[in-house]
């Protein structure tokens, strides 16, 4: 192995006294030729024989990107190049040809990429499943913090027999979902969806914040409208 990825793993690792392998995750589309496993790193050789008809992309963006690694006891990683599959909810990283992923990411504590900022919290919604916690974008942090969770799920586009002969492609695509959820400082995780669900979960200024919504005409379907809520919240 060469010594950029032993230092790589070296950055992100070390204070974890790591004993774990990397599990390394094979890129959609590709299947493992061999592998080989020094100091507790698992890689693969790659081949692109066999590829899986799937339309869209996995990830949040194709690309890798700077980002940084900062673990619960307060050490960080140098830069390392990341991306975010969204489809496996997973952090990938990259190092010469080998796509790595952490099998601890409880201890990591954010993940700075681009303009953005993630945590790793598989029971955030405490009584949702699995597939809706996990990693979330930090949209905003205070005593009422917003989160963005996004989801790529697949669906299959059958074939329909019709008069016309019929339709359908025979395909899979990625179908991009996202929600966004709430959480005060000592309350429970929630979505926020409209007015109602936002203002039962507060526990003051309820009236401030109904009237900021009608005077702004804020719409729970965007982003930075509820951005504003929160924030206009959060300084009350």
């Amino acid at each position: 192995m060469k010594k950029e990825v032993l230092f790589l793993c070296f950055l992100i690792l070390a204070s974890l006294s790591f004993a774990q392998v990397i599990k390394v995750e094979v890129p959609r589309g590709v299947r493992a030729e061999s592998t080989d496993i020094i100091d507790g790193v698992a890689t693969h050789n790659y081949s692109s024989k066999s590829q899986i008809p799937i339309n869209g992309i996995p990830f949040l963006n194709e690309n890798f990107t700077s980002g940084v690694l900062e673990l619960y006891d307060g050490s960080k990683s140098g830069e390392v190049l990341l991306r975010y599959n969204v489809s496996k909810d997973i952090f990938e990283i990259l190092s010469n040809n080998d796509t790595l992923t952490l099998n601890r990411p409880y201890a990591v504590k954010y993940v700075y990429l681009d303009d953005k900022v993630f945590i790793f919290d598989p029971k955030l919604r405490e009584d949702a499943e699995r597939i809706l916690n996990g990693y979330f974008q930090l949209r905003v942090n205070g005593k009422l913090s917003f989160y963005i969770k996004r989801r790529k799920d697949l669906s299959y586009d059958s074939f329909a027999q019709n008069y016309q002969g019929g339709s359908g492609t025979k395909e899979y695509y990625y179908i991009d979902k996202i929600s966004f959820v709430g959480k005060t400082t000592e309350g429970k995780a929630f979505l926020i969806t409209s007015t109602k669900s936002l203002l039962n979960n507060l526990k003051d200024h309820k009236s401030e914040v109904k009237a900021f919504i009608k005077e702004n005409k804020i719409k729970f379907k965007k982003e930075e409208d509820i951005v504003r809520v929160i924030e206009y919240y959060n300084s009350i």
